[in-house]
């Protein structure tokens, strides 16, 4: 009977121990998808930041003219001009 009691005892403490090694490991499988999670927002601006350096390289008044040229384009007329 004593032996039944000890060896109960051992399976309730491995049991302890047991759940506190998930309670550890899914603290930190939650920091590892947080940090998941912010490495692919930081790769989602970088490549967005590529994306805009692409957008238009060149002189300010290329920018300038390409500008106005979007403007006229886009512009809706009033009227007769």
């Amino acid at each position: 009977m004593f032996y039944l009691i000890q060896k109960a005892l051992k399976k309730a403490l491995s049991l302890n121990e047991l759940s506190d090694r998930v309670q550890i490991l899914e603290t930190k499988l939650q920091e590892l998808e947080h940090l998941a999670d912010e490495n692919s927002a930081l790769w989602q601006r970088l490549d967005e930041e590529r994306e805009m350096e692409g957008v238009f390289v060149g002189s300010a008044e290329e920018f300038e003219k390409e500008i106005s040229e979007m403007m006229l384009r886009n512009a809706i007329v009033q009227g007769d001009a």
